[in-house]
């Protein structure tokens, strides 16, 4: 089996130093190892596993490196199929390695990966995901990837990113850190504590008329798990498309918070405020920016957001 392997080295982790992986990867002869130029895109280092008829490749990087990677992949197609992908969680923030990605990020990880691949049963370790597209513009890719996220989410991720990463607070201590530090906002000061604002939202579902609200939050995943294991989402059936609104400003958000984080398929929430279910296809008209898997997106002017989950591609689960 040949192994590529694409690594960023601007990924926190990487940062930090690859020494050990990349010794790993010199006496491996199953790996091709390329270092990811952000330069040059995604599409070289895959253009040349392709070439070497690669049939796993290995993403040393985060959520963003993974982004590229998918986005690259089904949207310009240098492979006549999807390789597998294993994720080497090496990222500031790793959700979708939470859900779908090596169980480990260390040089040891990877040798048991190609001991896995060398015994044959890499198959054994493969989960199937649907992957979202988000398509937002005339003249650009549509992104691919787990997680979007749109109105307060911006905020919040700009909130992460500017004072808890500046103090080297990141990965699951960052989306603790978060989650609990806005908890408690709430409660001792209130909702509009928080700094988020209300954004107008159009929303289509599968076709249906159209809904506009005010929203606080609005997320949408393919993945099954999010930060910290959560699963802020119900009513999605079998449907790929998992997403979740807030309305603005939602009720009760501290007291409702265990049951829209962790709480099971029947949730007694209030309606008005929390609602979640599955699509196939959403169609959104967003008053901002939008992100996939911490990279950030501008809608057209005066088009929807179309967002689908009709592409999958296999995860190695190690």
């Amino acid at each position: 089996m040949r192994i590529g392997l694409l690594s960023n080295a601007g990924s926190t982790r990487n940062r930090a130093g690859m020494g050990a992986i990349e010794d790993l990867a010199e006496r491996t002869p199953e790996i091709l190892h390329h270092r990811f130029d952000p330069t040059l895109g995604f599409g070289p280092p895959l253009q040349r596993f392709a070439a070497s008829s690669c049939d796993l490749v290995v993403v040393s990087g985060g959520d963003g490196t993974v982004q590229g990677v998918l986005t690259e992949l089904l949207a310009h197609r240098p492979f006549a199929e999807p390789p597998a992908l294993a994720i080497l969680p090496r990222g500031m923030a790793n959700m979708t390695a939470i859900d779908c990605g090596l169980d480990g990020h260390d040089a040891a990880t990877l040798e048991k990966l190609v001991a896995t691949c060398r015994a044959g049963r890499l198959g054994d370790r493969l989960v199937t995901r649907h992957v979202l597209k988000a398509d937002h513009a005339d003249n650009a890719p549509a992104p691919r990837g787990m997680f979007m996220g749109a109105a307060g989410i911006i905020d919040i991720i700009q909130f992460v990113t500017g004072k808890l990463h500046s103090r080297g607070i990141k990965g699951e201590w960052s989306h603790a850190v978060t989650i609990l530090g806005l908890l408690g906002l709430c409660l001792f000061r209130g909702f509009q504590a928080l700094g988020l604002r209300p954004h107008r939202t159009g929303l289509r579902v599968d076709g249906g008329d159209r809904r506009d609200e005010e929203l606080a939050i609005l997320i949408a995943t393919t993945l099954d798990r999010l930060v910290l294991r959560s699963r802020p989402y119900w009513g999605a059936g079998d449907l790929p498309l998992r997403h979740t609104r807030f309305a603005y400003p939602p009720k009760g958000l501290v007291r409702h918070a265990r049951q829209l984080l962790y709480g099971g398929a029947d949730r007694r929430l209030p309606a008005d405020s929390y609602r979640s279910g599955g699509a196939r296809r959403l169609e959104l008209w967003l008053d901002g920016p939008f992100t996939i898997d911490g990279e950030f997106f501008t809608p057209a002017p005066g088009r929807p957001v179309t967002v689908t989950a009709d592409e999958t591609v296999r995860f190695v689960r190690l």
